[in-house]
């Protein structure tokens, strides 16, 4: 029972950063060297006082030391069982307790460590957050974490914060979802080793402030050294000013996007579906290409004939449509699904967008053409 007490005590300790894993080690040490020379003193004391040999004594010490006791050896002398006595009870009593005051100890400090964010959890394949936003951390990574969790690819898949925000551990709400921290900065090699950056599936960096320029400095830091650790892994860096993105790229990010603090969503597409982060981005700006709405009238068309159409003809593509009678915004709809449309949704390339009137020529053109071919006989 002490052994195997011992034994996991042993254990723990690698989890341990610093002047704690030194101490759990040195007192390991001096309890294995305490129990080493009781050990020793009782098996000499029943050679001498018993008559046994080494392998009988040595039987005997083991057997009582354990707390076995099969009876097939024991201290007849009085010498030998006050040495006993002395050396075994006494002495293995107190031994096991200041073990086990020291094993609680250090579950309590393992504990507290963990909840702190000082902690080595030997994570692998785990989504890696680095930095947190200055205001509205929680409901930010609450949103990230759940729409990880609701993708195939991240849905059992471990999630580690690096960050300063929180030293004293993180929002009940987080630790609901199974995520666990580790405080410190990413822009120092001890954080990203305790982080294991090098064995994360996907990197996400964060500006803390994404109103400060400087933050870029600090993630074109961290992608050089991620690189450095993992060649391969995704890593996704925020970019506050616009310029900076292609240094950001050029050092080793995967993807580089602009903070958006409204929709974490987009973090995750990024990682789960690389590239969408580009798609998405481009909807919200007016350079490259556009999303435009056409106020027009839609009867009844398929949205794939509807779709293609204008397509070929060099309007642009479709991607949604206000209904006729709801209002509703209907995006992506099935090729199949009969439109009444009061407004098109679509993307143009820049300084390329259809004027108004002649998108309407072409949808009554399509229209027409489609009646004429529902009264042809067949």
């Amino acid at each position: 029972m002490l052994l195997a007490f011992l034994r996991r005590l042993a254990r723990q300790p690698r989890g341990l950063v610093g002047a704690e894993d030194a101490q759990a080690q040195h007192s390991i040490l001096l309890l294995s060297i305490y129990l080493t020379t009781i050990g020793a003193l009782h098996i000499a004391a029943m050679m001498a006082f018993e008559g046994l040999g080494f392998g009988d004594a040595a039987w005997l010490t083991m057997t009582t030391v354990t707390t076995v006791g099969y009876g097939d050896i024991s201290a007849a002398s009085p010498a030998g069982r006050v040495a006993t006595v002395v050396l075994i009870y006494i002495g293995g009593i107190f031994a096991l307790a200041k073990g086990a005051g020291d094993y609680f100890d250090y579950r309590a400090s393992r504990r507290l460590r963990m909840i702190k964010g000082r902690w080595r959890w030997n994570m692998k394949d785990h989504v890696l957050l680095i930095h947190a936003p200055k205001r509205g951390a929680e409901p930010y990574f609450d949103t990230l974490v759940r729409q990880f969790r609701e993708t195939d690819w991240g849905r059992d898949r471990p999630v580690l914060i690096l960050t300063e925000a929180w030293p004293e551990g993180l929002p009940p709400a987080l630790q609901q979802l199974g995520v666990v921290h580790v405080h410190g900065r990413g822009d120092t090699q001890d954080a990203l080793e305790m982080s294991d950056a090098a064995r994360a599936a996907a990197i996400i960096i964060l500006a803390e402030d994404h109103g400060e320029p400087k933050a870029d400095s600090v993630a074109f830091d961290i992608i050089h050294r991620l690189r450095e650790i993992n060649p391969g892994c995704r890593i996704l860096a925020e970019c506050v000013d616009d310029r900076n993105r292609r240094r950001l790229r050029d050092a080793g990010a995967s993807a580089v996007v602009r903070p958006m603090r409204g929709y974490p969503e987009m973090m995750v597409r990024a990682v789960v579906a690389p590239g969408s982060e580009y798609i998405i981005e481009n909807l919200f700006t007016s350079r490259g290409d556009e999303c435009v709405r056409y106020d027009v009238t839609v009867e009844g068309i398929a949205w794939g004939r509807l779709a293609s159409e204008l397509i070929l003809k060099g309007v642009g593509t479709p991607i949604a449509f206000a209904d006729a009678g709801s209002d509703a915004i209907e995006c992506n709809p099935l090729a199949s699904d009969r439109v009444d449309a009061k407004a098109l949704y679509i993307m143009v390339k820049e300084g390329h967008a259809t004027p108004v009137d002649q998108v309407r020529r072409m949808l009554r053109e399509i229209q027409l053409s489609r009646e004429a071919a529902s009264a042809s006989p067949s």
